[in-house]
């Protein structure tokens, strides 16, 4: 079992206080960070704070992922509680008092929790105080009597109609100055701010810190969720986040999965014969698995078989021209005219393939070339492209890759692949790409190193590729201006 902890400002401590414990610290969580972490069956991750503003915030369906495949996560004190209360029916585990008061309605504002902070070199120094230690300090004034109820209800409301940002307990003396409170009481709530604040947030991390170090005495005490029961949809969205967390380790350290499939996508000249078998190889297995069909060979025939048991395609033997009229939409004219039937409805089913609707076979793709060797070599030029980018914009600070003419990226790529005029969005189909504009941001961190070093990129699947040459080698053969 591993366990993980995503902390910040709420317990700046926590690398300290879990040295002697098994459990790796991370910074705040942000989106894509559970994804990235791919931790397994039986393993426990906890999160506490996490980012919202200057990144994306974690998202629900990837903690509902991680329950799915048998992970406890905790959750407590800030994004964790917030994230725990809306996700407690499907198995996320809430930990302390801010969880139970966001879970039973006390609490409704995100913002309760929010706070200004420095970055981790500071120890996430607070440059603000969050709205729900604030709260929780005047109910200890109201039960010390320096404030009455009605007055500590008042000074919330004022500084919850503020930006998080603003909040601060220096702020909550000057607004008791501003509501007339007498100055004896005024400066015992200075005082109480300044020896006894309470925090919340902190007691409630420290709670999950413990249940994150005895997981099993959790067990015992029977305080875990019973199983997830519920299935989540496999959604477009979720299919992308998950594959663009996905990443291998290279010589120039982690790289991106997603991006050596576009250099092989866009690069490797068999790739299009590499996709239909995969395309074919797929139907047929799923063919095997649902029809409860005796075939496995990966042929055409066989792919067509299943097309026509899901009455995806007509008979290829049918007379009735009009059933096959849908094929004016993914071929070319001379396609239509000069291909065998049979061979045009294997294209259609190349291109118009998505594992489901809106998600395109890319994760299959990754596992098939996972094995091969121009993993490597098209990993090594995705770096390439990488520092050849990096020395462009050095040498002219204006340059940007997303300001690179999409004709430009579109004329270099449609001759490459020697498409025909007016067919390169059916060529990408061709090569899993689904649309022109996905193509032409595939294309774009590569075109530098591509235009200005064409026989780098001259990529097989199925063959050995020469090794690029060094990111200083490459770098010498691009323009000095762009």
């Amino acid at each position: 079992m591993t366990r993980y902890l995503f902390v910040g400002p709420s317990l700046p401590e926590a690398a300290d206080l879990l040295a002697a414990d098994d459990i790796t610290v991370l910074p705040p969580v942000a989106a894509g960070d559970l994804l990235k972490l791919a931790p397994q069956q039986g393993d426990v991750v906890g999160i506490i704070d996490g980012y919202f503003r200057q990144t994306r915030a974690v998202r629900h369906k990837e903690i509902l992922s991680l329950i799915q495949t048998g992970v406890t996560v905790l959750g407590a004190a800030s994004m964790g509680a917030l994230r725990a209360a809306e996700l407690d029916t499907f198995g996320m585990h809430g930990v302390g008092r801010i969880y139970r008061d966001y879970l039973e309605g006390r609490l409704t504002a995100d913002d309760e929790v929010a706070l200004l902070h420095g970055p981790a070199e500071e120890r996430y120094r607070p440059l603000s105080e969050a709205l729900v230690n604030i709260r929780a300090t005047l109910s200890l004034c109201i039960q010390e009597g320096i404030l009455d109820e009605p007055t500590a209800a008042h000074l919330v409301a004022v500084l919850a109609r503020r930006p998080y940002r603003l909040r601060s307990y220096p702020e909550l003396i000057q607004l008791a100055r501003e509501a007339v409170i007498p100055a004896a009481k005024v400066e015992a709530l200075r005082l109480l701010c300044a020896t006894r604040a309470v925090n919340l947030k902190r007691d409630d991390a420290l709670q999950l810190v413990h249940r994150l170090r005895m997981p099993h005495e959790s067990r015992a005490n029977g305080t875990t969720h019973p199983s997830p029961n519920f299935t989540m949809a496999p959604t477009v969205y979720v299919h992308r986040w998950q594959l663009g967390a996905r990443s291998l380790d290279t010589e120039d350290g982690r790289t991106a999965e997603m991006s050596v499939l576009r250099m092989c996508q866009l690069f490797a000249r068999d790739y299009p014969d590499f996709y239909r078998d995969l395309v074919f190889n797929h139907l047929v297995q799923e063919c095997a698995s649902n029809c409860r069909t005796q075939h496995t060979e990966a042929t055409l025939d066989r792919a067509l078989e299943h097309a026509r048991h899901r009455n995806v395609i007509p008979d290829p033997r049918s007379d009735n021209l009009e059933e096959l009229s849908f094929l004016d939409l993914w071929l070319t004219p001379s396609e239509r005219t000069s291909r065998p039937l049979k061979d045009q409805l294997g294209t259609f089913l190349v291109r118009s393939f998505q594992l489901t609707p809106g998600a395109p076979a890319d994760g299959l793709a990754l596992d098939a070339l996972r094995r091969r060797p121009i993993v490597s070599t098209a990993a090594k030029l995705v770096n390439a492209a990488k520092s050849v980018n990096e020395h462009a914009q050095q040498t002219q600070s204006i340059f940007d890759i997303h300001t690179l003419s999409a004709d430009r990226i579109l004329t270099h790529i449609s001759e490459r692949w020697g498409a025909e005029p007016g067919a390169l969005e059916l060529h990408a189909l061709d090569r899993g790409i689904g649309s022109r504009d996905v193509l032409v941001a595939a294309a774009r961190p590569y075109y530098l190193l591509a235009r200005y070093n064409p026989d780098l990129m001259d990529l097989r699947i199925d063959h050995s590729n020469v090794s690029p040459s060094s990111p200083a080698e490459t770098q010498s053969s691009a323009p000095g201006k762009m």
